[in-house]
């Protein structure tokens, strides 16, 4: 009898273990034969490079740098605790940090998950001597973005930062991943696709100890595009320091193609901040700065009253609209007085009686609201819109804003009131409802100066050796007597005796333009010049925006100089 259960025990731990052989070598064959494979065959991907991108003359201002990152294999370790200490010391980096990065290796524990982003070359040496007693840790190479030029460039530039939840969702079909890095602003967005390479890959045969035995497979990295700007390296830096510390903008074009020179906006940011992980304190002080906000683009996102430039914009609706003419004259006494309420002139003592030349020269408010009065709101708004307010410019960055051209029917539907001639004289002279940003007047003067003409402004020339095709110019319709009429006035607005802007009067070149100084609701008012050089050949228009910067007619006519000449010394004109 105890033969016989012997022999059934027996029996029934042979069947089991044959059942068990069945059950692993059949059953769960395709299962433990893919472990074996990710045991055995190692996936490395290579990241590639994004394009580079110059400036007009091909000096180098962004690139990508090779950043060395510490990677675990979290199945291949032998000694955790080790591998925590020897790490941590190497690359002074705390133990819980590293504890807490080896507990999410732990969920994917086939796959190299990185645990120290961007460490120093000679650290990264350090580990790489060190690995022979590290199973487990492995050392990769990646590029990183590097911006050569930093905060100088950064609003035509942008930055990178890592793909968002709807981003990836949107691209994921395009071989974006959850951890890749995408332009957030500036070129970097706008030709995120052209700049982003293609990535590729290893597939590495390695022994029981993690070593490499061969390798299996490769897919080699295709780096993006490299991007030629418009911009010139050397008037950008020049504008720049002449901003200084002041929030606003400079723009320099080539008005009768639309390129941009340059393109200059404060507060500005580093944009190699948010390429780097370890950086979280630098990129925390760019995001809370609610002050200066440096990511503001000033220059295609700021919507300011335009205050005496605009004043362009309404010689040109009389004189077009043949509602007056060039001989016709206003009488200035210092004031203007609709019904209970006084207009003054910047002049308390008047200009007396002037034509219209005399008036933009003196940029007298008196005047203008006279003529605003005569060609009434909506006629006003028509010719706003005719020299591209109200709607983008359609430069190549994102985040343009329209501005904003009121109308009577505006007024009327949104407001629930009607338009008052009060308002018309504000509007004459650039204030009331009235919105625009730089890059909105920097297209107003291009079209004075290349003979009515408005251009799509761009920064970015060419990609590898192809020619950007930017949008056509689209014509105002003016006629040509009129524009010359306001190009001599703003000739005589800088260069004759006792005007407004003569502070951007140069004796190396003739420039013509007209300050601006808007009225601000909350605080001292903003600060405007626009124009354009040379006289008779405009070869550069430029416009410069000072955020509460008092007088148009001061620093912004002197910086306007200052930049025209130093494009001229550069040989751009």
């Amino acid at each position: 009898m105890r033969a016989r259960i012997f022999a059934g025990t027996i029996l029934f731990l042979f069947l089991t273990l044959v059942l068990g052989l069945f059950y692993t070598q059949v059953l769960k064959h395709a299962s433990y034969r893919q472990l074996s494979e990710r045991n055995r065959i190692r996936a490395i991907p290579l990241v590639a490079p994004r394009g580079k991108i110059y400036d007009r003359s091909g000096r180098l201002l962004v690139s990508s740098r090779i950043a060395f990152d510490i990677q675990v294999i979290y199945q291949e370790i032998k000694d955790k605790k080790k591998v925590i200490d020897t790490l941590s010391n190497i690359l002074e980096v705390d133990r819980v940090s590293l504890s807490r990065k080896m507990k999410e290796a732990r969920k994917s524990p086939f796959i190299p998950i990185k645990i120290v982003a961007d460490v120093d070359k000679g650290k990264a040496i350090r580990v790489e001597e060190a690995r022979l007693g590290l199973a487990g840790v492995i050392v990769t190479t990646r590029p990183l973005r590097n911006y050569l030029y930093g905060n100088t460039i950064s609003h035509v530039t942008g930055y990178l930062g890592r793909i968002s939840e709807s981003e990836f969702t949107k691209y994921k079909s395009y071989g974006y991943r959850v951890r890749d890095f995408v332009g957030k602003d500036g070129v970097e967005k706008s030709y995120n696709d052209y700049l982003r390479g293609t990535d590729g890959g290893l597939q590495l045969e390695v022994d029981s100890k993690g070593r490499t035995q061969r390798t299996i497979a490769i897919k080699e990295p295709r780096s993006g595009k490299n991007i030629y700007l418009s911009i010139d390296l050397e008037l950008q830096k020049f504008c720049d320091s002449l901003l200084g510390e002041k929030k606003g903008a400079i723009l320099a074009m080539k008005p009768d193609t639309g390129e941009m020179l340059a393109f200059v906006s404060h507060a500005d940011f580093d944009p190699n901040a948010f390429v780097a992980s370890y950086n979280t304190k630098s990129v925390s002080a760019i995001l809370s700065d609610t002050k200066g906000l440096p990511l503001f683009d000033r220059a295609i996102s700021g919507t300011y009253p335009s205050g005496s430039v605009f004043k362009i914009v309404i010689a040109a609706a009389a004189l077009d609209s043949g509602d007056f003419s060039e001989k016709e004259t206003f009488f200035c006494g210092g004031s203007l007085t609709l019904g209970n309420r006084v207009f003054h002139c910047w002049n308390e003592d008047g200009h007396g009686s002037q034509a219209i030349a005399q008036a933009i020269k003196n940029s007298c408010n008196v005047f203008f609201y006279q003529l605003g009065l005569l060609v009434g709101p909506d006629e006003i708004a028509r010719y706003a819109f005719r020299f591209g307010f109200g709607r983008p410019t359609g430069i190549d960055l994102p985040g343009e804003l329209s501005g904003f051209v009121p109308t009577t029917s505006w007024k009327k539907r949104k407001l629930k009131e009607s338009w008052f001639r009060g308002e018309t004289a504000n509007y004459s002279i650039g204030q009331g409802y009235l919105l625009v940003t730089p890059i909105q007047i920097l297209r107003l003067i291009g079209a004075v100066a290349n003979g009515g003409r408005l251009v799509t402004p761009f920064v970015v020339g060419r990609i590898e050796d192809i020619a950007v095709r930017h949008e056509k110019s689209r014509d105002t319709g003016l006629e040509s007597g009129v524009l010359e009429a306001i190009r001599s006035a703003l000739k005589s607005a800088i260069n004759a005796p006792h005007s407004t802007g003569l502070y951007a009067r140069s004796k190396e070149i003739i420039i013509s333009g007209k300050t601006g100084t808007a009225e601000n609701p909350h605080g001292e008012s903003h600060a405007w010049f626009t124009g354009f050089a040379p006289f008779e050949d405009p070869g550069i228009s430029v416009v410069v925006f000072i955020e509460h910067g008092g007088k148009g007619g001061l620093d912004p006519a002197r910086f306007a100089k200052q930049v025209i000449e130093e494009a001229k010394k550069l040989e751009l004109l």
